[in-house]
């Protein structure tokens, strides 16, 4: 099944359909080591130029970020994790948003797991030079193996369900309470 994907190399923002499984789209862009795009868009980072192309194949560790668009994969595969707001730069790009990790595992444990690309959730995404706006997203996927900067931004870990618990109840108390 072809889907439309949206990647980020250090130099362009590559768009076109891919074939995709039906699993979550992280796993099926870790396995591997090249993704074939058709009808392909690439965009320049430093001048928005644009080339159009009909197939083109793109070795993953080339690929800085990934964006998600509603491939959640199987909610019975989810696991109770701690959510950890980061800032990572990795080419020209920063990124901030939350990585999650088990209960158990170490702070930034997500970015030394054996997968390339890990998700980050709540995702903000802008160029170090401050070129383009700042585009907010579900998911992003970062290669973590090009990560050359990461800072922690809580000093106190939050269980993911909690924080989302903690937001819904929040907004329900702001929404009832007399204005």
């Amino acid at each position: 099944m072809r889907e439309t994907l949206v990647a980020w190399a250090g130099d362009c923002r590559v768009r076109g359909e891919v074939d995709l499984g039906d699993g979550r789209l992280s796993d099926e862009v870790n396995e591997g080591d090249l993704l074939t795009f058709f009808g392909v868009t690439l965009e320049a980072i430093e001048d928005g130029h644009e080339v159009a192309v009909d197939e083109l194949e793109v070795e993953r560790r080339e690929l800085h970020l990934i964006e998600v668009e509603g491939r959640q994969g199987d909610p019975g595969r989810r696991l109770r994790t701690i959510v950890e707001p980061v800032r990572l730069e990795i080419g020209p790009f920063r990124v901030t948003g939350n990585l999650h990790r088990s209960p158990a595992a170490q702070p930034l444990a997500a970015l030394t797991r054996h997968q390339r690309f890990v998700p980050v959730t709540d995702a903000y995404l802008d160029l170090l030079d401050g070129s383009r706006p700042t585009r907010s997203l579900p998911v992003l996927l970062v290669n973590r193996e090009l990560v050359r900067k990461s800072e922690p931004l809580a000093q106190i870990a939050v269980w993911a369900d909690d924080a989302a618990a903690a937001a819904a109840t929040d907004a329900t108390q702001a929404s009832a309470s007399p204005a």
